[in-house]
C-alpha cells in the first residue's frame, strides 16, 4: 500500500479533516458520557478516519517539500520537546485549573468531554505528524522493495491500537499482547534499516548524534508520563483507547528509532571525514563540469581550480603553472606566496621530477635544499600534469603543511579534477586565442584601409624622369611608407619610410608622418632641415618603443640633381655606366635621440644626374627576405639585379626584383612589407608634361611578377 499514491486535492483533504473534526465534536457532545463498547468503536471509528486522512495529507505536504532526515529529525525533536512541556503542565497545572473550574460549571461533564477531545484530537496531530516523519525517514534512500517491511508494521501498529478497544478485558489480554509484541518487533526491524545516515557530512552526524540521544531520552520519558494513569493517560484514554495505544507505539518507535540512530551514527563517525571527501570531490567536479562552459576568462577558470583543488584534496595550497612561449608561468596560486611556488616549481623542474609524468605523482620536500627560504614550512607535494593531445601545458600542484603527506586516494582525486581542469584550461586558452585572432584581423582590416589611403595611388609621370614604385605589404601590416610631394614647376620630391612596430599602431604612426613630411615639404626646402624638424615633432608623440626610419629627397628638374638625407634608413643605391654605388649619408632614426644628437648626427647630399643614371630606394624588406635556409636575400643580389636589367625601363627593373625576391623566398613566410622606389634620369624622354597624380584615389599596389 503505497499512500503517496492517492491523488487527492488539498483543499479537499483539509475540507474532510475539519469535517471530521466537527464530527467529533458533535458527536461526544450528543452521546457523552457513555460507556457502552458502541460509543468507543463510532468514536473511534472517526478517530482513525481522521488520522488515516491526516496522514494522507502530512505525505503529501512533505512530499513536495522533499525534506532531509536532518530537518525532520530536527523537527521531531522539536514536536517531542513541546509534548514534555505539556504533559508537565497539563499533570502540574492544567489538571488542578480544569478540575478548579468544572467544579464550579454547572454542566461539569459536557467542560470535561470538550476539553478531552480537544486535548485528544492535538496529540492525535501530534501522532500522525510522528508517523508520518518515520515514513519519510524510512523511505530515503531505500529500495521500493522493503516498502513491504514498513506495510506490515502498519498494520500491526493499527491492529494493537484496536485490539486495545476490544480486547481490553483479561480473557483476551492474550490477543492485544500478542500484537503488540508483534508490532515491537517490527518496529526494530524497520528500525535498525537506517540507510540516510551513510549520506551526510561529518559536521552533521556530529549533530545527529547529540540530537538523537536527547530525542530519544525525551520519547522515552513521554512514554513514561502518558502509560501512567494520571492526567494525560486518562484523558487520552477517555478520548479514544485506540488513539491512546496508537500514541504509545508510536512513542515506543521513536524512543527505539532514536537509540538505533545514535549507535548507527556513532559507528559512521569514523568514516564520515572519507564520506565528506568522496561527496567534495563529486560535488566540486558537478560544479567544475558546468563552470567549463560558463566561465570564459582563463585566470578566472585558474583561480577556481586552484581554489577546488584544496578542497578536493584537502590541500594547505594549490597553483597551476602553464608553458607559454616556452617559458614558465604561474596562472594562479591559492594559499601560497608567489615566491614559495617559484621556489617549489624551480626545485621540482631542476630535480627531475615533472619529467615525462603522465598522473599525478606525490613527492616529499625533504631533500629541498632552500626548504628554509619558504614562508611556510610544506612537507609534501601532489603535481598532476595538465595535458591535451597527449601534450603537457603545465602542471597543477598542491602543497600540505609541515609533515602531513598525500595518500593514495588523494592521488586519484587530483588525478581526475586535473583531467578536468586540463579540458577547461585548453578551451579558455583557444576562446582567449580566438577572439584574439578576430580582434587582430579586425585591427588587420583597419590598418591595412589606413595604409590604403596613406600610399600614393600611381606613379607620377615627368618629361626627364622615369618612377616606378612597387608596395608589397607582409601578412601583417607593417610600417612602410613612401609618397611624393609636388614642391614648384621644377622640383619634386619624396620620401621613403619605415615605422617600427606591426598593425594599426604602425598604421596610425605612419598617417601621422605622411600628415608632418606632407605639411613639412611645403615650408622647408633642405631634406636635412625637413628631417630636423620632423624629429622634434615626432620626438614629442612617439614612445620609447617605436622610431621612424626615413630617406627624404629633392629632384631639381632644372640643376639636374637629387639631394636627400638620410635618417636611419636603408641605404640609397646610385646605378651608373653598370656600376653600383652605395650612399649612406650619417642619420638617426627619427624619435631616437634628442635635438642636439641628432642634428650633429645628419648629412645632406647631393648627386648630380648624368644620362641614364639610376637611383634606387628601398626598405629592409627586400635585403632581409629570407630563404628556407634563413639566408639572407642580402644586398649584393640586389646590386648584381639592378646592374643586369639597368639597361630596361624602370617598371621592368622594378618586376625583375621583385621576381628574384619572391624566387629566393618562396618557402619561406614574408614578415616584413617590400617598398623599392626607382628614379632614373633621361635628357631625352619624349613624354609629354607632368601629369595629374597627387588627385588620384589612393591604391594598394600588389605584387608585380
Amino acid at each position: 500500500m503505497n499512500l503517496s499514491s492517492i491523488k487527492i486535492s488539498a483543499n479537499f483533504v483539509l475540507w474532510i479533516i475539519a469535517s471530521l473534526v466537527t464530527a467529533i465534536f458533535i458527536y461526544r457532545l450528543l452521546f457523552f458520557p457513555a460507556n457502552s463498547n458502541l460509543f468507543f468503536i463510532i468514536n473511534d471509528l472517526f478517530a482513525a478516519l481522521l488520522l488515516f486522512v491526516l496522514i494522507l495529507f502530512l505525505i503529501k505536504s512533505l512530499g513536495r517539500k522533499n525534506p532531509h532526515p536532518s530537518a525532520l529529525v530536527l523537527n521531531i525533536g522539536i514536536i517531542s520537546a513541546f509534548v514534555f512541556l505539556i504533559m508537565m503542565f497539563a499533570e502540574n497545572i492544567l489538571d488542578i485549573q480544569i478540575k478548579s473550574i468544572s467544579d464550579n460549571l454547572a454542566y461539569r461533564g459536557i467542560f470535561e468531554n470538550l476539553w478531552h477531545t480537544f486535548y485528544g484530537l492535538m496529540f492525535l496531530g501530534i501522532a500522525g505528524y510522528f508517523f508520518t516523519a518515520y515514513k519519510e525517514m524510512y523511505f530515503y534512500k531505500q529500495q521500493s522493495r522493503k516498502n513491504t517491511y514498513f506495510v506490515m508494521m502498519t498494520v500491526f501498529i493499527g491492529l494493537s491500537a484496536v485490539s486495545n478497544l476490544f480486547f481490553s478485558e483479561e480473557k483476551y489480554q492474550f490477543i492485544y499482547n500478542t500484537f503488540f509484541i508483534i508490532s515491537i518487533i517490527l518496529i526494530v526491524f524497520n528500525s535498525i534499516k537506517i540507510s540516510w545516515i551513510a549520506f551526510i557530512s561529518k559536521k552533521e552526524k556530529i549533530s545527529l548524534l547529540i540530537l538523537s540521544i536527547i530525542i530519544s531520552s525525551l520519547f522515552i520519558i513521554n512514554l513514561i508520563y502518558n502509560g501512567r494513569a494520571d492526567f494525560n493517560g486518562t484523558v487520552l484514554s477517555s478520548f479514544s483507547p485506540t488513539v491512546y495505544q496508537f500514541f504509545n507505539l508510536i512513542l515506543i518507535y521513536g524512543a527505539i528509532y532514536f537509540l538505533v540512530l545514535f549507535f548507527t551514527t556513532l559507528f559512521h563517525i569514523p568514516t564520515a571525514e572519507a564520506y565528506d571527501r568522496k561527496a567534495n570531490e563529486v560535488s566540486s567536479l558537478q560544479y567544475f563540469s558546468k563552470l567549463i562552459t560558463q566561465v570564459l576568462d582563463i585566470e578566472e577558470l585558474a583561480e577556481t581550480i586552484t581554489d577546488i583543488t584544496t578542497k578536493v584534496s584537502s590541500a594547505d595550497a594549490a597553483w597551476i603553472i602553464i608553458y607559454e612561449n616556452g617559458e614558465q608561468k604561474i596562472l594562479s596560486n591559492k594559499n601560497i606566496a608567489l615566491v614559495d611556488a617559484d621556489l617549489i616549481n624551480q626545485y621540482l623542474l631542476e630535480s627531475g621530477i615533472c619529467n615525462k609524468i603522465t598522473e599525478t605523482k606525490i613527492c616529499s620536500l625533504q631533500k629541498f635544499v632552500n626548504k628554509s627560504q619558504l614562508s611556510e614550512k610544506y612537507g609534501s607535494i601532489a603535481i598532476s600534469p595538465l595535458r591535451c593531445y597527449n601534450e603537457v601545458k603545465g602542471y597543477l600542484i598542491a602543497a600540505r603543511k609541515n609533515e602531513l603527506i598525500f595518500y593514495e586516494e588523494d592521488k586519484t582525486a587530483i588525478n581526475t579534477f586535473s583531467d578536468y581542469a586540463s579540458i577547461a584550461i585548453e578551451n579558455s586558452l583557444l576562446l582567449e586565442q580566438s577572439i584574439e585572432k578576430e580582434r587582430l584581423e579586425r585591427e588587420l582590416d583597419v590598418a591595412r584601409d589606413i595604409q590604403k589611403k596613406i600610399l600614393p595611388s600611381k606613379d607620377p609621370e615627368f618629361e626627364n624622369l622615369s618612377v616606378s614604385s612597387v608596395f608589397i605589404p607582409a601578412f601583417e601590416v607593417g610600417g612602410d611608407y613612401y609618397d611624393y610631394f609636388e614642391l614648384s614647376k621644377n622640383k619634386f620630391a619624396f620620401i621613403i619610410a619605415d615605422v617600427s612596430g606591426k598593425g594599426i599602431s604602425a598604421a596610425f604612426i605612419m598617417a601621422e608622418v605622411k600628415g608632418i613630411f606632407s605639411s613639412l615639404s611645403r615650408m622647408l626646402e633642405s631634406p636635412k632641415e625637413i628631417l630636423i624638424k620632423a624629429n622634434e615633432i615626432l620626438q614629442q608623440t612617439l614612445n620609447k618603443k617605436n622610431f621612424v626610419s626615413a630617406l627624404y629627397g629633392i629632384i631639381d628638374f632644372e640643376k639636374e640633381n637629387i639631394r636627400f638625407a638620410r635618417a636611419g634608413h636603408c641605404p640609397a643605391i646610385l646605378v651608373r655606366n653598370n656600376s653600383v654605388e652605395t650612399f649612406k649619408p650619417a642619420g638617426i632614426g627619427l624619435g631616437l635621440t634628442n635635438k642636439t644628437l641628432f642634428n650633429n648626427n645628419l648629412d645632406e647630399i647631393k648627386i648630380d644626374f648624368n644620362e641614364n643614371d639610376m637611383i634606387v630606394f628601398y626598405t629592409d624588406g627586400i635585403t632581409e627576405a629570407k630563404n628556407k635556409e634563413f639566408e639572407d636575400f642580402g644586398e649584393q643580389r640586389f646590386s648584381n639585379i639592378l646592374i643586369e636589367h639597368s639597361n630596361k625601363s624602370v617598371n621592368q627593373i622594378a618586376n625583375e626584383v621583385i621576381k628574384d625576391v619572391t624566387l629566393f623566398s618562396k618557402n619561406h613566410t614574408q614578415y616584413d612589407d617590400i617598398t623599392l622606389v626607382i628614379f632614373k634620369w633621361h635628357k631625352k624622354n619624349n613624354i609629354p608634361g607632368v601629369k595629374e597624380w597627387q588627385s588620384s584615389t589612393p591604391q594598394l599596389k600588389s605584387k608585380v611578377l
